[in-house]
């Protein structure tokens, strides 16, 4: 073994670290992964934790981006508890962020979410307004991978404009990338359900997206990134009918990709090429490129890739009338999806094992061979069980903290949260308001309408208040019409004015196309105060408030003013 002051070890370890970085920074994945592992095992055999460190974090960012999500999670593993013992917040954070995307990519969401809400701590730990930026993207990304694509994109918006006020062009780009691949996401899922209304705005908004985007990427000189945001922004203008720009700029991505050696970012080209094709009907040309394209991902063993050729395969071969073929596409990509599954199951279980070796390594790494099986095992058995208790606790959350007709929180969720809210404004001196809004002459509707129509009142109305409050404001239904929203860190005028939106958007909402005739509006009544607060004392004189508006004529918003439990004042707006 070197000696780890010989002087013959150290300048190779640092010239390959060095090598690393800078095959991070023009996006050379594959050269990055095979410089950072040659750099870890030079670390290790010179016993430097430092350079060890920096390898070990250099293999979790590329093998993430390189999308070999278990060698990601497995590096981040070793490195974080490393990070941790030196209190090293902003690189914690940095591989926090990565390592949940490697989870999202094994389909693991809930570990991707206790990530990267690791993550926003530990940014905020440090002061790093471009980490936490990251770490509200990744947010936003997990929030895509469930399904909630109106939460993701919020995320990415507050990301993106936390990267324009630092003025960094990187996290703009990454942030603009995002919102454009969730927005188009967004609107496939339209799209399956025949929301035309819906699918034609999403698209909208990912054609900005990716054109604001594109500008960002030719600036960058990085061939990469251009290459893959033309390729983004040519299935967007297809998808939206501007076939013939859609060609020209998936021309021009495949030709950058396979000019700079990104053959599967070439491949995705022709991917989105062939769906362009298909839906012109111009199938023949559709399934050749797709056959050649098939061929390709199987030569990098793209799995995903090769599984959505099959696909768009599948859907070429019945729209054209050739049932035979299209089976065949049908049932392999069937199969994979079965052996993904199966390999996704697999690097779960190995993953807990190497997380298992890794807790052994630093509590007793000399233990016998017999002893640690005989740990594995255990520790296989408990997490088996410890993942059916979970998902047994989390159902049981979600019931007992959800209301059932709307999805808002219910009380049993304000007496969660609020204290939280209430501790974090005490701490931080920012003010807290509270507001409660409830439904004006709601039992005219039931009686007029029918329950039925009540019900789709009150589902329409949770709607319009969630789409109208940020991403840390507490939001729940308290029972029959009544609403209660929390708002974190916001002034007395930043909280009435909310309030006044939330009134105009239920008066101007179309209650016609519910019912004819039905118009529906809301009372309002608002605290703002000044930590410490009582939870009661602020709900108490919002409830107050609330009153007074109703008293005052409704369909309005009135303000707590100091409060007297035996004599309320308030003002109207």
């Amino acid at each position: 073994m070197k000696n780890p002051q010989s002087p013959y070890a150290t300048p190779p370890l640092d010239e390959l670290l060095r090598q690393a970085e800078d095959a991070a920074g023009r996006d050379e994945h594959a050269r990055g992964i095979e410089l950072a592992l040659r750099a870890e095992a030079l670390a290790r055999e010179a016993h430097d934790k430092v350079s060890l460190t920096r390898a070990l974090r250099l293999l979790v960012m590329f093998n993430s981006r390189e999308g070999l999500a278990e060698q990601a999670i497995a590096a981040g593993q070793a490195v974080l508890p490393m990070l941790r013992e030196a209190g090293d917040d902003a690189a914690r954070a940095d591989v926090l962020c990565d390592m949940a995307m490697a989870f999202l990519d094994l389909g693991l969401n809930q570990e991707a979410l206790d990530h990267v809400s690791e993550s926003v701590e530990a940014a905020r730990a440090c002061g790093d307004a471009r980490l936490l930026c990251l770490a509200y993207n990744r947010i936003g990304l997990a929030k895509a991978h469930l399904g909630r694509f109106e939460e993701a994109e919020r995320f990415l918006a507050e990301s993106l404009a936390m990267a324009r006020e630092m003025g960094s062009e990187e996290e703009t780009y990454r942030a603009l990338t995002n919102l454009g691949v969730v927005a188009s996401d967004a609107f496939d899922a339209c799209e399956s359900r025949a929301d035309v209304a819906g699918a034609r705005e999403a698209i909208d908004r990912a054609k900005r997206h990716g054109e604001e985007a594109l500008i960002l990427a030719r600036t960058s000189g990085n061939a990469y990134r251009e290459a893959l945001t033309l390729s983004n922004l040519g299935r967007y203008l297809g998808v939206s009918g501007q076939d013939k720009a859609a060609f020209v700029l998936l021309d021009r991505a495949r030709a950058l990709a396979l000019e700079h050696g990104h053959r599967s970012l070439g491949l995705a080209c022709e991917g989105n090429r062939a769906e362009l094709l298909v839906r012109l009907g111009r199938h023949d040309d559709a399934i050749a490129i797709l056959n050649e394209a098939l061929g390709g991902a199987q030569e990098l063993y793209a799995n995903s890739m090769v599984q959505d050729m099959h696909r768009h395969l599948y859907l070429a071969h019945k729209a054209r009338g050739d049932f035979a073929e299209a089976l065949a596409h049908h049932e392999r990509y069937h199969a994979l999806t079965r052996e993904q599954l199966e390999q996704r199951n697999d690097a779960q279980s190995r993953l807990m094992m190497n997380r298992l070796e890794l807790d052994q390594a630093r509590f007793g790494a000399e233990r016998s061979r017999m002893e640690a099986e005989l740990q594995r095992v255990r520790a296989e058995q408990m997490a088996a069980e410890a993942e059916r208790l979970q998902a047994q606790t989390r159902e049981l959350r979600r019931y007992v903290l959800a209301d059932p007709l709307t999805g808002l929180g219910n009380r049993r969720q304000v007496e969660r949260e609020l204290p939280r809210l209430l501790q974090h404004s005490a701490r931080t001196g920012e003010p807290i308001a509270a507001a409660m809004l409830d439904l004006d002459h709601f039992k005219r509707v039931n009686d007029q309408h029918g329950h039925a129509v009540g019900d789709a009142v009150l589902t329409a109305t949770a709607d319009l208040f969630r789409a109208r409050v940020r991403g840390g404001d507490l939001i729940a239904r308290m029972g029959g019409e009544e609403f209660l929203i929390v708002f974190a860190h916001a002034s007395a005028a930043w909280a009435r004015e909310a309030c006044e939106r939330l009134r105009q958007a239920v008066q101007d909402h179309d209650w016609a196309g519910v019912s004819p005739g039905l118009a529906v509006t809301v009372s309002i009544g608002l605290c703002v105060r000044a930590a410490p607060v009582e939870a009661t004392q602020l709900i108490e004189q919002a409830d107050a408030a609330l009153y007074e508006a109703k008293k005052g004529g409704r369909n309005r918003v009135v303000v707590a003013d100091s409060y007297d439990p035996g004599a309320p004042q308030q003002r109207l707006l």
